[in-house]
């Protein structure tokens, strides 16, 4: 995968990376492609011990910890429950991973990292993020820790899933750091820095921002839905009279806003993992006319908008339906979103020998000028609310299909994306 490329007069300047090894090559444009340098990243081998400072406030626990992460014999555990000692033992030893409770003896977590951060230590911060059952689970495996004990695989998911969380974290700190020094080298080649590194960059960010919040907030997240939606069962069974009290007050108004603001943050959950995590794909065989129906179905249009369709129905592709369910979601919804006053929606399928393409059209505002090479860069939006997370997906969805996405044109009078994907 390329990671950089600079264009200069002769040829270009080239960092490329596949796998944990990245290569620097010079190619002419007469053809001649030089090589000038390579290296294998860091990656994390099995005998290496990896020295993890924990800081809890809760003693039983934190040699909870202790016990079960060291327990497969690749991490070592520091421990203490006060953000002061752990600032000494930092400046004193060296440390891997810091991994923190979000209240601590003497400060809080976010105090603790930013006094790090000022000494100017660039350690990974995790925070010890386990629910309050999960707490009370260990405090009481710890007054009865009996081996056979019915709670003790419990005991062991939880840090088995913190140990998983602790080699992650390492292993993308030291790409991103290889890569920065690898970025300062091709500056010193060609005395600028180029955009497809800072993605990469960005895209080692969001990984580990996922892999830190994105489980945590699908429960609560999920525990929002299944009360908001108990509250509605609640609110059918009512009288008229009471339901009218309800309505009187704009407490349905309210539920009905709760459930908006909890499908747009399961959005922003969905967005950060879909764009980190490994994609796999399972493939079927079916006409894209059926999923483009699908999601039209599936979302509210003001009257205002128009829609008109050229589909195909002889197209027949191998394409994975949920991504591709996914893909059309996003771009429809952000078309919509463009025509605030209303317009014409217009998606037509091309076939042509061995591809075809599915192009959306809309009459809205268009992408403002300037704006237009940035639209599918990771937390790029032109939104006032927005991740810039949702061309960024929709673009490596298309893109692991082997296909593609490009922004065809766009002006005041509306845009056009055309997604062009393998038939096989």
């Amino acid at each position: 995968m390329v990671i950089r490329r600079i264009f200069t007069h002769e040829g270009d300047f080239i960092l490329n990376i596949q796998e944990y090894q990245v290569s620097i090559y010079y190619y002419q444009k007469s053809g001649l492609l030089m090589h000038f340098h390579t290296e294998l990243l860091p990656e994390i081998k099995q005998e290496e011990k990896i020295r993890v400072l924990m800081v809890i406030n809760s003693n039983p626990i934190s040699l909870l910890a202790k016990k079960y992460l060291e327990r497969q014999g690749q991490i070592l555990v520091t421990s203490t429950d006060s953000g002061i000692l752990a600032i000494d033992l930092i400046k004193r030893d060296s440390f891997d991973v810091v991994m923190s409770d979000y209240d601590l003896l003497d400060m809080d977590a976010i105090s603790f990292h930013t006094k790090i951060q000022e000494l100017g230590f660039k350690i990974p911060f995790l925070i010890f993020n386990i629910t309050d059952t999960s707490r009370k689970l260990l405090e009481e495996f710890d007054k009865n820790p009996l081996p056979g004990k019915d709670i003790e695989p419990d005991i062991s998911i939880i840090f088995n899933e913190q140990s998983q969380k602790i080699l992650q974290s390492v292993e993308l700190h030291r790409v991103r750091n290889r890569l920065e020094v690898y970025s300062r080298h091709l500056e010193e080649l060609v005395g600028e820095q180029t955009r497809q590194l800072q993605i990469a960059q960005r895209f080692a960010v969001i990984g580990e921002i996922a892999t830190m919040i994105g489980h945590d907030m699908r429960n609560p997240l999920q525990v929002i839905t299944n009360s908001h939606y108990l509250l509605k069962q609640k609110v059918k069974s009512m009288s008229p009279e009471e339901s009218g009290i309800l309505t009187k007050y704009g407490i349905l108004d309210l539920f009905t806003r709760i459930n908006d603001e909890t499908h747009y943050l399961n959005k922003i959950v969905s967005d950060l993992q879909d764009y980190a995590r490994e994609i796999s794909l399972e493939k079927v065989r079916l006409n894209p006319a059926n999923i483009i129906d699908q999601v039209l179905l599936s979302l509210s249009f003001p009257d205002t908008i128009i829609i008109h369709k050229e589909l195909d129905p002889d197209i027949v592709i191998l394409i994975d339906p949920i991504l591709l369910t996914r893909v059309m979601k996003n771009l429809i919804i952000n078309a919509i979103q463009a025509m605030e006053k209303g317009g014409t929606l217009t998606i037509k399928t091309q076939p042509s020998s061995d591809s075809i393409r599915i192009i959306i059209s809309d009459t809205g505002i268009g992408i403002p000028p300037g704006s237009e090479s940035r639209i599918f860069d990771p937390l790029f939006t032109t939104k006032p609310k927005g991740t810039g997370l949702g061309l960024s997906v929709t673009k490596r969805l298309i893109e692991v299909h082997g296909g593609s996405i490009m922004l065809e044109k766009t002006s005041d009078k509306g845009t056009t994306f055309v997604v062009t994907l393998p038939v096989s």
